[in-house]
């Protein structure tokens, strides 16, 4: 039997948005997007107090009566917390929408600016953060 030596080639991958546009420029929207994936794991935490309240409610205080002005005590204090809960999910998601909105048009202004196609700035942008940051990556219309 011959030895074969396996010719091993790597193809290096060049993206075209990190050889036109400057590194502090593209550093400062992989910020952006980074800030903007991390909002995810903020938003999550409202709906797991949902789930602790529905639970809290279900074991405490499910099948008891109450008077009147106790269950009426008690109505208003989840009314409140749930009230809380969706304002905070609000919040988070505007904060959200401005830094995703923030990154879309930083790359369409890139795209101009450095005479690059929408569509290859959205791929390898959306690429190079998902693989840095994760993310569900950029849309752009």
């Amino acid at each position: 039997m011959e030895n074969q030596e396996e010719i091993t080639t790597q193809e290096e991958v060049k993206f075209e948005i990190v050889e036109k546009i400057p590194k502090e420029k593209l550093q400062e929207v992989l910020k952006i997007y980074s800030e903007s994936a991390a909002m995810e794991a903020y938003v999550k935490l409202p709906f797991l107090g949902f789930g602790v309240l529905v639970l809290i409610h279900n074991i405490f205080l499910a099948g008891k009566s109450f008077d009147y002005s106790t269950y009426e005590n008690i109505k208003n204090i989840e009314i409140s917390i749930v009230a809380i809960l969706v304002l905070i999910i609000i919040v988070i998601a505007v904060i959200a929408m401005k830094k995703n909105a923030s990154v879309k048009n930083e790359l369409k202004e890139i795209s101009k600016r450095y005479g690059i196609k929408k569509e290859i700035v959205q791929d390898e942008f959306s690429a190079l953060a998902m693989h840095l940051y994760g993310g569900r990556g950029v849309v752009l219309k």
